[in-house]
């Protein structure tokens, strides 16, 4: 499934032609990915990659989430998914790479995806978790109109760290 928003926003489910790529990505970007995410220490090689997109796409046919690549003006920018789709419910996750930071473009891939899956019938709920530390996270759910629900402790660890999360959430039904 391929998700478009003109002029320069595509979303690509990952495809194995995708690993070198994205391995590639993942390189660069390891010592910030690893600041806020859990698994960048894990892609030593690019088999662990071809692994994790053949995962991802198992878990896509089989309807248990939804990992796309972020693609700008053709380019991988990062990733945009749903981790778990459950009971009209996605909860959302996405990295970046720091040369496509603050132009927008998470939050438009995000809305897309909100919108897509809202659109479809397939969700309603969404939901996204954000480590307290993790302001960027917290300023895209904010900023997409998100509802803090409330905080749980001690609830991601990332490293040898562990941090409470914030909780958001939004809802929104199809307007079909």
């Amino acid at each position: 499934q391929i998700l478009h928003r003109p002029p320069h926003l595509t979303l690509t489910v990952q495809e194995e032609q995708d690993a070198p790529v994205l391995f590639s990505l993942i390189q660069q970007e390891k010592a910030r990915l690893r600041q806020t995410l859990a698994w960048p220490d894990n892609v030593q090689q690019i088999e662990d990659t071809l692994t994790t997109i053949r995962q991802n796409r198992e878990d896509f046919f089989a309807g248990h989430a939804a990992v796309y690549l972020i693609r700008w003006q053709d380019e991988i920018a990062g990733v945009a998914s749903f981790n778990s789709l459950k009971d009209s419910q996605g909860e959302i996750g996405y990295w970046m790479a720091e040369r496509f930071q603050g132009q927008g473009i998470a939050s438009q891939a995000i809305r897309l995806l909100i919108d897509a899956f809202a659109d479809a019938g397939i969700l309603d709920t969404f939901i996204i978790k954000a480590a307290t530390v993790n302001q960027r996270s917290n300023a895209l759910a904010q900023r997409l109109g998100f509802e803090f629900v409330d905080r749980l402790l001690a609830s991601e660890k990332i490293g040898e760290n562990v941090y409470d999360q914030n909780r958001y959430r939004y809802q929104r039904h199809s307007t079909q």
